[in-house]
């Protein structure tokens, strides 16, 4: 029997053993007694953080790209000791809201040159399932990397208005907090550049390549929903096309998504916040629809956080 190993170093092949004592009955059925046509629940499911991979940077530091996937069909959020990275040093930074679905390159994490401990991400579930995913820079074929896609893709630049210019996951932070009050709202705003290297002569890249700018809550007081809307300076989006069949049109993008055809400029975004608190708010830039960028290849993405501390 060939075994693999789960993240949790569980092999496999044990749970397959296991399943030979059950009754012919209930062979048919599936994880949580549910038969093989039966729709899955969508709630009450896990939350997996992942290592999406690492990075050898040119100072000689090593960063940690982390992910994660929400299994549930809604928004989940982890606090607390139900969601913590050791060593504790580096405890912080990590996402305490998670959206539904596969979400990569959410943060990372920048240990030194000479750093020999594993990084641990350690989420407990609601439903007191433990998932956990270690960093570590052993794994060769985890090492990602900054350079060029095939047709000149990079991370696009991203920048508060201190200047700092942050790329991929690791990202920016913004260095000012932003004040605001509850139900008034807040604008939110941020730099973006894209900066791929293209061949002039390939008529794909004739015009400038789009940057997608994408808000959402990453931290803040449990069960506060923050509301976005368009920014009076952000163009109302044209309405999507159909698809190539002639089938019905994509839903278009909320106001926490603005699309940037020209590739640069200030993007601003107004959201408003039902409950007093800290929040930390993340702002990811991609330029997914070039031919050779795509959030699975790992390429190309930049994070920014904003910090908003509001009051009653």
């Amino acid at each position: 029997m060939r075994f693999r190993m789960t993240a949790n170093g569980v092999a496999l092949g044990l749970l397959w053993s296991s399943a030979l004592a059950v009754p012919a009955v209930l062979k048919a059925q599936g994880p949580e007694g549910r038969w093989p046509l039966q729709p899955e629940t969508g709630v009450g499911r896990i939350v997996a953080p992942f290592l999406e991979g690492w990075y050898h940077n040119d100072d000689g530091t090593y960063s940690f790209s982390f992910g994660y996937s929400n299994y549930n069909d809604s928004t989940v959020e982890l606090t607390g000791d139900a969601n913590e990275i050791t060593p504790s040093q580096f405890n912080g930074m990590q996402p305490t809201v998670f959206l539904p679905g596969k979400h990569r390159g959410m943060f990372a994490i920048t240990v030194p040159a000479d750093f020999a401990q594993d990084i641990w991400w350690q989420l407990t579930n609601g439903n007191g399932d433990v998932t956990k995913v270690p960093g570590r820079h052993t794994w060769n074929a985890y090492q990602l990397d900054w350079n060029p896609r095939p047709h000149g893709s990079v991370t696009p630049e991203v920048w508060f208005d201190e200047g700092d210019i942050g790329r991929g996951p690791p990202g920016v932070h913004a260095s000012k907090t932003i004040t605001g009050k509850v139900g008034t709202p807040v604008t939110l705003q941020v730099n973006i550049k894209e900066v791929s290297k293209r061949d002039p002569s390939d008529p794909r890249f004739r015009e400038p390549t789009s940057l997608r700018v994408v808000w959402s809550k990453y931290q803040g007081p449990v069960g506060a929903e923050v509301e976005f809307t368009r920014h009076p300076s952000t163009p109302v989006p044209e309405e999507p096309e159909e698809d190539a069949r002639g089938g019905r049109a994509r839903q278009p993008d909320g106001p926490d998504t603005i699309m940037v055809p020209s590739g640069e400029g200030l993007v601003r975004v107004l959201a408003t916040f039902p409950e007093p608190g800290d929040y930390v708010m993340n702002v990811q830039v991609d330029n997914w629809r070039a031919p050779d960028s795509a959030s699975g290849d790992q390429c190309c993405w930049t994070n920014g956080y904003q910090r908003v501390t509001v009051t009653p």
